[in-house]
């Protein structure tokens, strides 16, 4: 699952990386897909099928998991789904697989924060909690079941909230 994580982080740089350079023109674009493909094969090991549609990214690895991010909309289905979406607030950035999604979200407003918290503990998330508050900061981490995991960190300043759900088996 490590390898998982550090292969979606990959992932996402190489996001930021291709919005960044304004990889517009098909040829960029395949220029863009084939060095993010290769990149992302060298860390899985394998053989890996990269397709690049504007901003979102989806990878399939050699055994047909799929990684989707760059999405500026709520994911519609894999581990996304699993949790609760936030009744207000921006997505900026999405990465969603079956087993794992790391969601921001962006003009969040304290409150929101707070009540999407309380859905997230009435959906079970209470065990072994970790909470910690600064000053414009709050971070919440729990489980469900010894399977899901979530963790929640809000930046109140930037009005910003990251949410990372892990399913594990």
């Amino acid at each position: 699952m490590a390898k998982k994580i550090i292969v979606a982080f990959l992932m996402a740089f190489m996001v930021v990386a291709l919005v960044g350079c304004g990889a517009q023109e098909k040829m960029e674009d395949k220029i863009a897909e084939s060095v993010t493909e290769g990149v992302i094969n060298k860390a899985l090991d394998g053989e890996g099928k990269v397709n690049i549609d504007g901003d979102k990214i989806t990878v399939e690895g050699q055994d047909g998991e799929e990684f989707t991010f760059g999405e500026v909309d709520w994911p519609s289905d894999g581990a996304a789904q699993q949790i609760p979406q936030p009744n207000k607030g921006k997505v900026v950035s999405a990465m969603n697989a079956e087993e794992f999604c790391l969601i921001t979200l962006e003009e969040v407003e304290a409150g929101v924060f707070e009540n999407y918290l309380e859905d997230i503990k009435g959906e079970g998330f209470t065990n072994d909690s970790v909470e910690f508050t600064s000053d414009s900061s709050y971070t919440y981490s729990a489980s469900k079941d010894e399977n899901n995991k979530i963790s929640l960190m809000y930046d109140s300043e930037a009005q910003s909230l990251t949410i990372t759900y892990e399913i594990s088996e």
